[in-house]
């Protein structure tokens, strides 16, 4: 049974039935859970606000500024799709975090047309060891490794299953960096008038 635990604990199997330990949500759920809620904060950190898609699309999410008009305050009319994953099957190498993205999803942020909303990717890069994914304490509450952001358009891959893709780590989502793409996403879509 210890070797059972210490399987869950380090998320090396995802079928658990098999050992007898029933948990009640898959490890992707799990992680799925975890992005939403890194995603979450940092909107309303962000002062932003923040939507899921009920049905999985290609766009998991969207974030609209919110602007005061007279004495009320509305989404702006300027959103930002998003695309989110979390894994714990990453590295950090030469200044870049390298992943494997589902050649569909690739595809999804790639045939994007310069007319539509910009989708963005946001990967949750997570502990290799589960126990280090999230704390609760009196003090705070802890929510391990950090999000990242990438976007590309052009060719979509031909490829059957993955893409590896290399997302530069000053691509960190931060509240002030989902700010920054937000304004960038307005100044586009007002410079390409209507």
């Amino acid at each position: 049974m210890r070797r059972v635990l210490e399987l869950v604990r380090t998320t090396q199997i995802c079928d658990f039935r098999r050992y007898g330990v029933i948990l009640p949500i898959t490890v992707q759920h799990t992680q799925e859970s975890l992005c939403m809620s890194h995603i979450y904060a940092l909107a309303g950190m962000a002062g932003v606000n923040y939507k899921v898609d009920r049905y999985d699309y290609g766009v998991d999410g969207q974030f609209t500024p919110v602007t005061v008009r007279g004495n009320r305050r509305v989404n702006s009319g300027f959103p930002l799709d998003f695309q989110a994953k979390a894994s714990f099957d990453w590295e950090c190498r030469n200044g870049c975090i390298v992943y494997d993205l589902e050649a569909k999803n690739y595809n999804d942020i790639a045939s994007r047309t310069p007319e539509e909303t910009t989708l963005i990717l946001i990967l949750l890069c997570l502990p290799r060891d589960r126990a280090e994914w999230h704390a609760s304490e009196e003090a705070g509450t802890t929510l391990k490794q950090c999000c990242y952001w990438h976007s590309f358009t052009g060719p979509t891959t031909e490829n059957d299953t993955r893409k590896r893709i290399f997302i530069p780590v000053e691509n960190r989502l931060t509240p002030e960096v989902l700010n920054d793409l937000l304004a960038k996403e307005r100044a586009r879509r007002q410079n390409q008038g209507l």
